[in-house]
């Protein structure tokens, strides 16, 4: 079953300029994927890189997900061509590649993406990704769908933000403000005003190059804001988050 949840793929969505809204997962499991999916995200954000999901456990979460209205979109753990090429025949057809600081390493992330002569993506007859050999056009219509993704997050990514945005094959550029605001010296305080002038700066240069723009937030008012600065897609909190915060609200109440 492809990852195509209304109309339009995730990056059709933006394409139609509808900012998308979605929810980071960390806790590896088809059930909360699922009801993340039905609480009116448009995305569920699956992360292999600050987590302990496999393979295996993403595609699970990925079948879970493509019954509901969320698009499945997998962050990497790292730059892995190979990784990718899996996913892909997993049939998740959003990517997100962490830590990329120059247009090369775009441009090697592209070529994963793609099959030859325009990238290097191994060719499988049968896979989830094209339906167990039932989509016939699958080979030439799955780039129109695909959607990946770049984060910048460190100071020479900021530096070179024109130029990887520019790279013909990424449609989107993703701020991870915890380690940009560490890179640029300020440890901790990702809502420290120089890393928001920073990244206010990267979405104007990132929507010059024709790019669709992105962030990652803690919570909803803070992921308004930056929706309202401009970002095509915003992710807000996440569930592991979300599940210790009230366990311990709760317990704190109980005891005061």
């Amino acid at each position: 079953m492809k990852e195509i949840k209304t109309a339009t793929s995730f990056v059709g969505e933006m394409r139609a300029g509808r900012q998308q809204l979605g929810i980071r997962s960390q806790i590896c499991s088809t059930m909360v994927a699922e009801a993340l999916g039905m609480s009116g995200y448009d995305y569920v954000y699956l992360d292999m890189e600050h987590s302990p999901n496999d393979l295996m456990s993403i595609m699970q979460q990925g079948q879970a997900l493509a019954g509901t209205q969320a698009h499945a979109v997998v962050r990497l753990p790292t730059m892995d061509t190979v990784l990718i090429q899996q996913l892909l025949d997993c049939g998740i057809e959003n990517i997100v590649v962490p830590m990329v600081e120059t247009a090369d390493q775009a441009r090697a992330a592209v070529s994963a993406m793609r099959y030859p002569p325009k990238g290097s993506r191994s060719v499988a007859k049968v896979h989830r990704g094209n339906g167990y050999a039932s989509q016939a056009d699958y080979a030439d219509t799955i780039e129109d769908r695909l959607c990946l993704i770049v984060q910048a997050e460190s100071g020479l990514a900021l530096q070179n933000i024109g130029e990887i945005a520019a790279v013909e094959g990424v449609h989107g550029v993703l701020f991870g403000p915890g380690d940009l605001a560490a890179d640029l010296g300020y440890l901790g305080r990702a809502t420290h005003p120089e890393v928001e002038a920073a990244i206010s700066k990267g979405i104007a240069a990132i929507h010059a190059a024709g790019t669709f723009a992105g962030m990652s937030t803690g919570d909803g008012i803070t992921g308004r804001r930056w929706l309202e600065a401009g970002c095509n897609f915003v992710s807000i909190g996440g569930d592991l988050q979300i599940l210790v915060e009230q366990a311990r609200r709760f317990v704190k109440d109980a005891r005061s």
